[in-house]
């Protein structure tokens, strides 16, 4: 307190010199005079108020050391009391200790044990004195400090809600917690993809965390920006997923037109004689017929359940069965129809968009992973962090 309260004195006697400056000229040097003399009081201000919490302090350290020796004082007493108790204790009589029923017996006849024992009350009455001084003169100090702060330079909201965030350090293991959640349903919504909102919900309970306490210097702008990347990963690689089930659906769409085209070109061909032979009437109920037929085939491709898939293919595909089955559907359909282009790109975009959420869900993984053991290991890695906090809207 001393030393910086000498430091602001130092700093408000340059802002005024600064302000009464007169080597300066222009508009920029009575702007430059007006706020340094502004700052210069408001250091004034600050300095004033160290000085006497410091003048504070030093009177409750006395104290504080004054209720210690009378402590200390009165513990010295209860055990010289004790030994003398002890000393004409009877053999193999129970140990009494500091207990004020020592009991009706031949030691109480005796005129020393009864002075130990009222010296041992004596200390202890000294002992409740010292704990009643120093309750005392804490709460005086205490109201003396609250009134030298009590002055003309008054707090913001945003400073008074900097300080409760400080002091807020169940934010800081509720995030924690949070994030232990976090990790377990990420792993989960892996498998079962409905748990995903669940957990994009608790991310971002934890992004608001982390982003109020940056703000108020009492995080690291570090948390944030590694949240909103594990937050952007995990979005990426569901997009990736719902990229491969609209690539599926496109698939089947073009395997059924494929099919319908294929129905019709050998249909045409098998009843071509035929119809030739019947003409007329007959030869178009043929060709309404093998329409129907072509039709019915390519309502076949889109009802056709999705393929089963085996553990490998679901691993691949990060333990996403719906995703592993809409990948080996594609393949499948690229396989009937090799010649088609729009099959062949869907299947390549398909691999791609599979590799797109294998990065983005590992390096999701790996920053929520790393970040933990950095955290628990690593005081590089925090001094890193502790180089990115800085608050906003400083009165300062």
């Amino acid at each position: 307190m001393k030393k910086v309260a000498e430091k602001l004195r130092t700093q408000a006697a340059a802002m005024q010199a600064i302000a009464d400056c007169d080597g300066l000229k222009g508009k920029y040097a009575d702007d430059l005079g007006d706020k340094a003399r502004g700052l210069g009081r408001r250091l004034d201000l600050a300095e004033d108020r160290y000085r006497e919490v410091k003048g504070h302090l030093n009177g409750w350290a006395d104290d504080m050391e004054t209720a210690q020796r009378r402590a200390d004082r009165a513990l010295g007493d209860a055990k010289d009391a004790q030994r003398t108790i002890d000393a004409h204790k009877p053999d193999g009589a129970p140990d009494q200790g500091l207990s004020k029923e020592s009991g009706e017996d031949e030691q109480d006849d005796d005129p020393a044990v009864k002075r130990a024992k009222e010296d041992l009350e004596a200390a202890r009455t000294k002992l409740n004195s010292a704990v009643s001084f120093y309750s005392e003169r804490a709460d005086h100090f205490a109201g003396k400090i609250r009134s030298s702060i009590d002055d003309d330079m008054k707090d913001s909201w945003w400073n008074d809600f900097k300080a409760w965030v400080a002091d807020a350090d169940w934010l800081t293991t509720l995030a924690d917690v949070l994030s232990n959640i976090s990790t377990v349903l990420t792993f989960i919504a892996i498998f079962f993809p409905a748990v995903g909102g669940l957990a994009a919900l608790i991310a971002g309970v934890i992004f608001a965390i982390h982003l109020i306490q940056a703000m108020t210097g009492n995080g690291s702008w570090f948390d944030v920006l590694t949240d909103v990347a594990a937050f952007k990963m995990a979005r990426n690689g569901v997009k990736a997923a719902k990229a491969v089930k609209g690539l599926q659906k496109e698939a089947r769409s073009v395997a059924q037109g494929l099919t319908k085209q294929a129905e019709k070109r050998a249909a045409t061909r098998a009843s071509a004689p035929r119809r030739a032979a019947v003409g007329g009437k007959a030869s178009r109920l043929h060709r309404a017929a093998d329409a129907q037929k072509a039709r019915a085939a390519a309502r076949q491709v889109e009802k056709n359940p999705l393929p089963e898939v085996r553990q490998a293919e679901k691993a691949k595909a990060l333990g996403d069965k719906d995703m592993a089955q809409q990948l080996k559907d594609i393949r499948r359909l690229r396989g009937e129809y090799p010649g088609s282009p729009q099959l062949q790109g869907a299947a390549s975009e398909a691999e791609r968009q599979l590799s797109v959420s294998r990065a983005n869900w590992g390096a999701s993984t790996a920053l929520d992973l790393g970040g933990r053991v950095g955290d628990e290991t690593s005081s590089t890695y925090t001094n890193a962090k502790g180089h990115m906090t800085a608050p906003l809207l400083s009165q300062w």
